[in-house]
C-alpha cells in the first residue's frame, strides 16, 4: 500500500500546485505595478513591494487552500468515484473518507489563516475563495455551470494574491487578468465536457476562452503601442507559447484514443504558467522565467500525480 503521504499528494492534485504559484506571483507583481488607469503606459516592475516572508506565507496559504479544495472535492464526490474511479484514494480503500474530511478541512482553516493574518491579503477576498471552493465541490457534479464557479476559484484566487501585504487596492489591470484567468479554466471544462459529449457548438465557444490570453495580449500590445521591443518581444513570445498548447491540446483531445481527453486538459493545467508568464511580460519580464520553470515543474510532476 501506498504511503499516508502519497495519498494526500494525490488528493491533493499536487502537479498542479506549481500554476498557483505562478498565479499569485503574477498577480502579487502585478497589482504592486500597474497605473490605476489604462491610459498611462505601464512601467517596469522595480519589486520595491516585494518581501520573501510575505512571499513565502502567499504560496503556503494559497498552495493549502488548493490542496484543501482538491481534498474534499474527493470527499463530496466518494459516491461517483467508487463507480467512474475506483483507483482514486478514497474509492480504493487507501484512506478513510474521515482522514479525507479532517485534512481537506485544516487545509482550507489553515491556508485562510496564513493567507490573512501573515500574508496580509485581504480577508473579503480569501472569504470568498474559500467559499466558492466549497460551493465548487459541493455543485460540480449537480450543475453543469459548476465549470464557471471553477473559474470563480482562480478569479478569487488572484485577487487574494493581487492584496497581499495589506494592499487593498486592486489596479483595473488585475482585474482583467484575473478575468482572463477564469476564462481561460472555464474554456478547459467546456470543451473538455463538450468533446467527451461530442455536442460540437459548446465546445467552439469554448476555443476563444482558451484562446483568451493571447488575444488579451494582443490587444494591450496594440493598446500599449510604445512598449519598449523587449517587452513586446517577450509578449509575443509567450503567447504563442499559451496559443500552442492550447492548439495543441485541443487536437490531443479530438484524437479518438483513450485518455485523450485527460492528457490534453492536463497539457492546459501546466499552460496557466504560460498565461501567467504572458501577463507578467507587461510588468515585470524578469518574472518570466520563474513561471516556464514552473511549468516544466508541472509537467514533469504530473508523470507521477495525476493533474485531474
Amino acid at each position: 500500500m501506498k504511503s499516508c503521504l502519497y495519498q494526500a499528494f494525490t488528493l491533493a492534485r499536487v502537479s498542479n500546485l506549481p500554476t498557483v504559484w505562478t498565479n499569485v506571483l503574477a498577480a502579487w507583481a502585478i497589482n504592486a505595478t500597474a497605473s490605476s488607469t489604462f491610459k498611462i503606459m505601464p512601467e517596469v516592475c522595480d519589486f520595491a513591494f516585494f518581501d520573501w516572508n510575505t512571499f513565502v506565507y502567499l504560496l503556503i496559504g494559497s498552495s493549502l487552500i488548493y490542496a484543501g479544495g482538491c481534498t474534499l472535492n474527493d470527499a463530496f464526490d466518494q459516491d461517483f468515484d467508487q463507480t467512474h474511479n475506483p483507483k482514486r484514494p478514497l474509492p480504493s480503500g487507501s484512506i478513510s473518507a474521515q482522514t479525507v474530511w479532517i485534512l481537506g478541512s485544516l487545509e482550507l482553516i489553515l491556508g485562510g489563516i496564513l493567507l490573512v493574518m501573515v500574508a496580509g491579503c485581504e480577508k473579503t477576498w480569501v472569504f470568498a475563495l474559500i467559499a466558492s471552493v466549497l460551493f465548487y465541490d459541493y455543485i460540480h457534479k449537480k450543475w453543469a455551470g459548476g465549470i464557471i464557479i471553477m473559474g470563480g476559484c482562480r478569479f478569487f484566487l488572484w485577487l487574494v494574491a493581487a492584496t497581499a501585504a495589506g494592499k487593498s487596492e486592486l489596479a483595473p489591470q488585475s482585474l482583467i487578468w484575473a478575468s482572463v484567468l477564469a476564462s481561460y479554466i472555464i474554456g478547459i471544462s467546456w470543451f473538455a465536457r463538450g468533446e467527451s459529449r461530442k455536442k460540437t457548438e459548446p465546445v467552439q465557444y469554448s476555443i476563444i476562452l482558451l484562446f483568451s490570453t493571447p488575444l488579451m495580449a494582443l490587444a494591450l500590445l496594440v493598446y500599449w503601442n510604445q512598449l519598449d521591443p523587449i517587452r513586446v518581444f517577450l509578449c509575443n513570445l509567450t503567447g504563442l507559447l499559451v496559443a500552442w498548447i492550447a492548439f495543441s491540446s485541443i487536437l490531443l483531445m479530438r484524437e479518438e484514443k483513450k485518455g485523450a481527453i485527460g492528457k490534453g486538459v492536463s497539457r492546459l493545467l501546466a499552460g496557466i504558467c504560460a498565461l501567467d508568464a504572458t501577463a507578467l511580460s507587461f510588468y515585470a519580464p524578469s518574472l518570466i522565467a520563474p513561471c516556464l520553470c514552473c511549468l516544466s515543474i508541472a509537467v514533469l510532476m504530473q508523470k507521477k500525480f495525476a493533474a485531474t
